[in-house]
């Protein structure tokens, strides 16, 4: 029996193909799948993974050129993770009279009860969303072996609030692992499964466990998060060779303050943190893929100076990048 079904309001076969698809991902009951978004309806993938415990792992990353108006109902409770990777996506609660929506960079956890949802994705967005999705009692049994009964207790509590939260930097770090495995089969199987587990302890911990760290709220008009937005898309594509903070204010129509306020709010972390956050991660990759030396690895990424780039590459990591270079590349 099919635990989630979905159909679309439009039934072109265009459109219908991709409901199908989505109906094969939300009910996988073995193995992995992966469905290339056809060439007429847009670009981009829709992934599935079937994890122990009946966790399911949906990752989709598309481009549609029309929208998809789309209906689902849930068959029994379950508890909905989800990672909003790409631009901002809203769905429609028709039971409770909600909507709710998910901006780049904010996350979704809470138990999901009712049992009709629509959802129109957007034509011409670059829509990637990552979503865990597992039985209540699959998720009891997780919780419950880190917790005890007192914090399992508050911990339901939470989940029936539907909480949004900002994606830190080290739950960032294992999502962009777990959706690019470097194996391939059944490696691949155990390596996903390894991540998945590993992305829970983060998150919950981050989240949920520590009870002094609230839901994440907005204080942002939607023209300033546009701003901010396009920040960060300014820096992500300057990484190298950032602009300054007063030029960057300029370029996206904001004054200095409220932006450095407003990237803060959004991403949890200072712009200049930021970029050094990423051009760590970049270098990273580098060293885990290429056979660029640690010198080279730094002065690829902004780094004049190598023992600056050590320090901060052991500060993010835990390690120096030598040390991290050997051990990788054994």
């Amino acid at each position: 029996m099919s635990r989630y079904e979905y159909n679309v309001k439009d039934h072109s076969a265009e459109q219908k193909s991709v409901c199908d698809a989505w109906n094969t991902a939300y009910n996988l009951n073995y193995g992995q799948i992966k469905y290339d978004i056809p060439e007429a309806t847009g670009s981009g993938v829709l992934s599935s993974s079937f994890i122990n415990r009946d966790i399911r792992i949906i990752n989709y990353n598309l481009n549609l050129k029309d929208p998809i108006e789309m209906r689902g109902v849930s068959k029994e409770p379950h508890i909905d993770i989800m990672f909003c990777l790409g631009e901002s996506i809203h769905w429609d609660l028709p039971e409770s009279r909600k909507e709710f929506e998910l901006i780049q960079g904010e996350s979704y956890i809470g138990i999901s009860k009712e049992t009709k949802k629509e959802c129109v994705f957007p034509a011409k967005c670059n829509m990637n969303i990552l979503e865990i999705k597992m039985p209540v009692s699959s998720a009891s049994i997780l919780f419950q072996e880190d917790c005890n009964m007192e914090t399992f207790e508050s911990l339901k509590t939470r989940l029936l609030s539907n909480e949004r939260h900002r994606i830190s930097p080290a739950v960032g770090s294992v999502i962009h692992q777990l959706i690019n495995s470097p194996y391939e089969m059944k490696m691949s199987r155990l390596y996903t499964e390894a991540k998945l587990l590993e992305l829970l302890s983060f998150y919950m911990s981050e989240s949920l466990l520590q009870t002094d760290k609230p839901a994440l709220t907005r204080n942002l008009t939607k023209e300033d998060l546009d701003c901010v937005y396009r920040a960060k898309e300014i820096l992500d594509n300057n990484l190298v060779n950032p602009p300054t903070l007063n030029l960057l204010s300029k370029l996206i129509g904001l004054n200095e303050f409220k932006m450095k306020k407003g990237f803060k709010e959004v991403f949890g972390t200072s712009v200049h943190a930021y970029v050094i956050q990423k051009r760590l991660e970049i270098a990273k990759a580098l060293l885990d893929r290429d056979s660029l030396s640690v010198s080279e690895v730094a002065c690829r990424i902004g780094y004049g100076n190598v023992s600056h780039f050590a320090s901060a590459f052991r500060k993010q990591y835990g390690i120096n990048p030598g040390s991290y270079m050997k051990n990788i590349r054994i």
